[in-house]
């Protein structure tokens, strides 16, 4: 049963509806957050879209780069697939 569940990244707070229990959509907005910093530390973004939208590349290329190890990529490349319908519904 899919509950919602707010959570905040960048500042924003977000209302997420998903099967997954709340501490595990906390952890994937932790992470989101983390990847985030780390683009914007790093001096390569000038703004939140582009911060969100590099870091969202480099965990695509880490994701797919992993892809022959993992066990079942159709599932992984499907919510992946998600996860970037979401957060270009949450960005437009």
């Amino acid at each position: 049963m899919k509950q919602s569940v707010q959570v905040s990244i960048l500042g924003q707070q977000f209302n997420l509806r998903s099967d997954a229990p709340p501490e595990q959509v906390h952890r994937v907005a932790r992470f989101v957050e983390d990847q985030i910093a780390q683009v914007t530390s790093s001096g390569r973004a000038v703004d939140s879209l582009q911060a969100a939208i590099l870091a969202l590349l480099n965990v695509s290329a880490a994701h797919l780069g992993d892809e022959s190890s993992s066990a079942s990529p159709g599932v992984d490349d499907q919510r992946l697939s998600q996860l970037v319908e979401k957060i270009e519904a949450a960005l437009g």
